[in-house]
């Protein structure tokens, strides 16, 4: 879990006084600019807000201060469509410069709803092959931002899952197929399985009241089975849900970020999507500052990391292997 001190910390960061350079205080605007946010988070998740206070941390050292030359107006739990399409339309209605989205659903929502206010993405999945941009380099209209996983990182996932249980014979993924950016790594993922002895399904998850828990003791009622539980914001919402649901039947999973193993899964493999809200930060005061988002390409993350729950390996009857734990990043005892 992400500990008091670290979100504390970084939401000081955002209190501290910067001194700035005179060219930079000649260059500030003097008008409030306007800044909407979505966020897959809830407002009550550490990790939600450990991600926006590294936003706001960093659009600060870039000369913007909350209150001061920049208002920003916060949407959480954006990773439902409904409730996506209802924040998109009013973050529109009050014409922001800009408007910061994390995750495919924020980001679909927004761009059904504007084509002229730019949109800078984070975490969202193979923007080119869900035809969201034209191409990395020149993403074209509105739009630019962060992307996340390439589909081949779907093999990986396998390769981790069997390595981790070697009696692995069938792969489940849950997931949410109406999100054009995962069909790449589903695709992948169907691609390998039968390479690894593996077959492959999917268990969709699109809203809260879908009977998760119904479809996974289905799906485990033969032995021999594992999950792989995809970047999607209802997967990010109620990962306790799917926690307990891997636990109740002893199902080895992998997962794409490092608070789900963090928060009691058993490993995951992905990037820091906390990095892809800093690196946002610099986009939109680019843009701002009078940048075209079409101008601005498309950055993939830069660093993957691996982390190994013991103590869910324990629950789950499995011995991490060493070859697994060597080249891990993090193992949380």
């Amino acid at each position: 879990m992400i500990s008091r001190r670290k979100i504390l910390g970084a939401i000081a960061l955002l209190g501290a006084s910067t001194a700035w350079p005179a060219g930079a205080l000649a260059q500030r605007p003097e008008r409030m600019r306007r800044i909407g946010v979505m966020v897959v988070n809830a407002e009550s998740d550490p990790e939600g807000q450990l991600r926006v206070a590294a936003f706001r941390h960093d659009l600060q050292t870039l000369g913007w201060t909350e209150g001061q030359n920049v208002r920003i107006d916060y949407r959480w739990r954006a990773g439902e469509p409904d409730r996506a399409r209802t924040y998109a339309a009013e973050l529109v209605a009050s014409a922001p410069d800009v408007i910061l989205a994390n995750g495919s659903a924020a980001f679909t929502a927004l761009q059904q709803a504007t084509s002229t206010i730019p949109i800078v993405f984070v975490v969202v999945a193979d923007p080119v092959g869900a035809g969201y941009v034209r191409s990395l380099a020149e993403p074209s209209g509105n739009i630019t931002g962060f992307s996340t996983f390439d589909p081949e990182i779907g093999g990986k996932w396998l390769q981790l899952l069997k390595e981790v249980a070697p009696g692995l014979r069938r792969v489940a993924t849950i997931s949410d197929p109406a999100f054009r950016g995962f069909a790449g790594l589903s695709r992948a993922i169907e691609g390998m399985a039968p390479s690894l002895g593996l077959q492959s399904k999917s268990v969709i998850f699109r809203r809260p009241d879908d009977d998760i828990e119904a479809a996974v003791a289905e799906f485990a009622r033969e032995p021999g089975g594992g999950l792989i539980v995809m970047p999607t914001g209802i997967n990010n919402s109620h990962r306790d849900r799917i926690f307990a649901l891997a636990a109740r039947h002893r199902l080895p999973a992998v997962y794409p970020f490092r608070l789900y193993a963090t928060g009691g899964g058993l490993m995951a493999y992905g990037f820091d999507p906390t990095d892809l809200f800093r690196r946002g930060a610099s986009y939109v005061d680019r843009i701002l500052r009078g940048d075209n988002p079409a101008n601005l390409p498309v950055q993939a993350p830069t660093r993957y990391e691996l982390i190994v729950n013991l103590k869910a390996a324990k629950g789950l009857g499995i011995e991490v292997p060493r070859s697994i734990l060597v080249r891990a990043d993090e193992v949380i005892e």
